[in-house]
């Protein structure tokens, strides 16, 4: 059962950081020897994905990628694994980043010898954009503050995403809510690409990163470092909780 309180939507606006792996639109280009081969195959390539959701045709491609694919069998933090896509990100940058070095550990934590991922290094695109839309989810609001533990759960998603089921229905376009990694930082699912102006072109940041067992360093030229302790994000088995990682039931 989920509260009337939690329902409740509001015009808002806000700026979004999104961290994204660093990508060229036209990575197809290396292997073909012509533009026309080049259209050829990505036009291939392109139907043997999802559909882009309807009302992404007008956003930046950064923007509505997000969008096309469904969460995965898990879901995520407000979608069934039968969803549409949901674009997520982060109030701050920090807290973009931590968010983005716990999913590193979580996919390092995966194959049984390390190898080349003991020190991953690599670099990073930081995206920033804006929302606005007149109804706007606030779940980081003094009113709802006591279901702020069910709604951020680290290991769990049932709540999250009923929830999450219900503000769509209610025709809700984003939702900002506390981080599960970090206690101060604040995210943003966007159910709706209307929640995203039209014309938005998301500034870009290409920030390098060196993640081991103990840490996560984010490096910038002419910006200040930011790091990730792996200590700050583990429970006290000294592990990352997550969905993904409980057992059936």
């Amino acid at each position: 059962m989920i509260p009337g309180a939690l329902l409740e939507t509001a015009p808002s606006t806000g700026q979004i950081w999104r961290i994204v792996e660093n990508q060229e639109e036209a990575a197809t280009r290396r292997i073909t020897r012509s533009a026309e081969e080049q259209s050829r195959l990505e036009a291939l390539l392109d139907l043997n994905k999802p559909a882009y959701l309807p009302g992404t045709e007008q956003l930046h491609w950064l923007l509505k990628t997000p969008f096309r694919y469904p969460p995965l069998r898990h879901g995520s933090r407000f979608g069934t694994a039968f969803a549409p896509g949901i674009l997520y990100g982060s109030r701050e940058l920090a807290t973009a980043m931590t968010e983005s070095a716990v999913y590193l550990w979580l996919f390092r934590a995966g194959p049984t010898e390390l190898g080349p991922l003991t020190r991953i290094c690599d670099g990073r695109t930081a995206i920033e954009f804006s929302i606005s839309h007149d109804q706007v989810s606030d779940l980081t609001a003094d009113t709802v503050q006591r279901y702020r533990t069910r709604i951020s759960a680290t290991d769990d998603y049932s709540f999250s995403q009923e929830l999450g089921a219900r503000l769509r229905d209610n025709h809700t376009a984003a939702i900002w809510f506390h981080s599960a990694r970090t206690t101060s930082g604040i995210n943003c699912a966007v159910l709706d690409p209307q929640a995203i102006p039209v014309g938005t072109r998301p500034t870009q940041q290409h920030w390098q990163l060196q993640l081991d067992s103990s840490s996560c360093w984010w490096g910038l030229a002419g910006r200040e470092s930011f790091e990730v302790r792996y200590d700050d994000v583990t429970d006290k088995t000294g592990r990352i909780p997550h969905p993904a990682l409980q057992g059936p039931g």
